[in-house]
């Protein structure tokens, strides 16, 4: 039957169907229908195609590649409600079906009831759905361009097939834009990844309506820049909301407070606005991103305080946060109450055999990792970490060797084993059929850093800097590694360079930070910190105990200072600053003092608190 159709023998075919269906109709397949309808429809033989849908069973009906030939075959006889209706009751609606009938409609002259249709649904688009809508704005009176509800549907079409060129054509055309106009032109600029001319176009609108503004917070949200942060601030602080009118607006705005990183902005409106478990889970996330883990336990309860239930996500930012911390009783404690079907999240897995390790349980880690069916890199990956955490190297190796050949290539494992030239050469593989991944340039470059790699560092700096202008938060951090880098290999003048202009920027920098737990609770040291209630104590045990550990061999090692030193300073005094040290200290302050001491870090640990970590031992 194709044969024949293919060949433009449509009445052949349709012969051959009939002749097979009498003969046995159970026989005939969805294909067979398939082409049966096809020459139904180049025949006009309306009253045989009617026959073969009647005669269809209901699974049959549901074929979607048969739909498309019903909406064909009702368009071409002017039955345009059976072709909708058809379409509207499909379960599988496809791009397809969709072009059939955009198509039926705009020879058909029925412009306005394609571009509500259009308005209505949402289905993935192409070059013919485009060319449709085309043919409908061409074909569409005169007069029905100056009616705002047609013209605005045409605007959504246009940017529901991702031409955002002619969408802002036609929306330049209007004359009288109402509100819905411009919100529409908002999403399709947000839609189409231009966030910043979504939010100058609000500032043309005199009085913006809610459902304008929740658009404009969540442009400023999606750019995440210094500026659109400055810029839905000013908004926001003008704004006379009642938080019990405007609940869609408030959580929008607490949305773009949390992705630019707007802390104490997204803490002050937390607290005012009427919170769900969304809110709660995208503020203990801020919290972990910010390095406040212990926020987030305090967050967690406060949410069960509230009779709210912790979905799957809040239990993940949880496990996140214990594992920050990296104390075993906390995390038993807390974790004790998940409930057991969230065992089968992967990311509750996953981070699961983090906290276990993190916290010397790597048979906890195990008996989660043997609960996985089919582990992926990131599994695998993460128990490997735990073993190695643990001191349990054969296992490390033992799990290394059973990932799958095709998991392996990984920058940052590449980069770790300094196999720099090819880490990159997978990075350009990568980009082949992807936008550039920060991530993997970050991995290189840390790795360039612990190498010592000045040339290698300048290069991926570069990268980054030119493929990220706008992520201030990546770019700071990488600026300190290059400086650290320049530090590490003896260019003192570079790295001073470099901390130069980054202090001269808006960026802030990263402050080291240390946790750890004495009787349940859980503390919280900053590099150089001194306005914590036992500052004092902590560098005045502190200096005594360098005094002594020189005398048994000790001796600070200047290298792992990165930075020029102030007259007030002295080598000791900044090493001694390192949060680590303050966390130790606190410890030994305790009466008694505790029989297991653990510190976690938010950054690296350097070389000198190590050495003077073993003398201490």
């Amino acid at each position: 039957m194709k044969k024949l159709n293919d060949n433009g023998q449509f009445k052949k075919a349709i012969d051959l169907y009939e002749d097979q269906v009498k003969k046995d109709k159970n026989q005939n397949t969805s294909l067979a229908v398939n082409q049966a309808l096809k020459s139904c429809i180049e025949l006009d033989d309306i009253k045989r195609g009617k026959y073969i849908h009647e005669n269809l069973s209901s699974t049959r009906k549901k074929n979607p590649f048969i739909q498309a030939n019903l909406i064909r075959l009702y368009m071409k006889c002017g039955d345009y409600e059976k072709s909708k209706q058809i379409f509207i009751d499909s379960n599988n609606k496809t791009t397809n079906m969709l072009n059939n009938i955009l198509k039926g409609l705009a020879d058909n002259s029925r412009h306005e009831e394609a571009l509500n249709l259009f308005k209505e649904i949402d289905i993935k688009t192409d070059e013919y759905t485009f060319k449709f809508g085309q043919l409908i704005l061409d074909r569409m009176p005169k007069e029905f361009h100056k009616n705002i509800v047609i013209i605005t549907a045409a605007l959504q079409m246009f940017i529901k097939c991702g031409d955002i060129s002619k969408a802002e054509e036609l929306f330049n055309a209007i004359e009288n834009k109402n509100l819905f106009t411009f919100s529409t032109m908002m999403n399709g600029f947000i839609l189409s990844k231009q966030e910043q001319r979504a939010i100058d176009l609000f500032f043309q609108i005199k009085k913006p309506s809610k459902a304008i503004l929740r658009i404009f917070f969540n442009a400023c949200a999606q750019l995440q820049t210094e500026n659109a942060l400055t810029v839905g601030k000013n908004v926001f602080d003008q704004l006379a909301i009642d938080s019990n009118e405007s609940k869609d607006v408030l959580n929008m705005a607490l949305n773009m407070f949390i992705k630019c990183g707007d802390l104490k902005s997204a803490e002050c409106l937390f607290n005012r606005i009427d919170r769900t478990i969304i809110c709660y889970g995208s503020m203990m996330k801020l919290y972990n991103i910010k390095d406040q883990p212990e926020k987030t336990l305090e967050l967690f309860q406060r949410m069960k305080q509230e009779t709210l239930i912790p979905d799957e996500i809040c239990y993940v930012l949880l496990i996140d946060a214990l594992s920050k911390i990296g104390d075993l009783s906390l995390g038993q404690s807390f974790l004790c109450g998940m409930p057991k079907h969230f065992l089968s999240n992967s990311w509750i897995q996953v981070a699961l055999i983090d906290i276990w390790g993190k916290v010397g349980s790597p048979d906890k880690s195990k008996e989660v990792f043997d609960m996985i069916e089919h582990p992926d890199r990131v599994a695998f990956g993460t128990m490997i970490n735990a073993y190695g955490l643990n001191g349990m190297g054969l296992e490390a190796i033992e799990s290394f060797n059973r990932i799958p050949s095709n998991m392996l290539d990984n920058v940052d494992t590449i980069s770790r084993v300094f196999l720099f030239d090819q880490a990159l050469e997978l990075i350009d593989e990568y980009e082949q059929s992807h936008n550039p991944s920060i991530p993997m340039y970050m991995s290189i470059l840390s790795s360039a850093r612990n190498a010592k790699n000045v040339s290698l560092s300048e290069k991926v700096f570069h990268c980054i800097e030119s493929n990220f202008p706008n992520n201030e938060s990546y770019l700071t951090s990488a600026r300190i590694l290059l400086a650290n880098t320049y530090s590490l290999s003896g260019n003192k003048l570079m790295s001073s360079n470099v901390r130069m202009k980054l202090n001269q920027s808006s960026a802030k920098k990263v402050v080291g930070c240390s946790w750890t737990v004495v009787n349940g609770k859980v503390y919280r040291f900053r590099a150089h910190e001194k306005s914590n209630p036992y500052s004092s104590q902590i560098f005045e045990e502190s200096t005594r105990l360098i005094d002594r550990l020189i005398k048994h061999g000790y001796k600070p090692d200047e290298s792992w200072i990165t930075r020029e030193l102030n007259e007030c300073e002295t080598v000791e005094s900044v090493l001694c600053g390192h949060s680590e040290r303050l966390a130790i200290v606190f410890n030994l302050l305790q009466r008694p003092i505790p029989t297991r001491i653990q510190i976690v870090q938010s950054l690296r640990i350097c070389g000198d608190c190590r050495k003077w970590k073993n003398y201490l031992i």
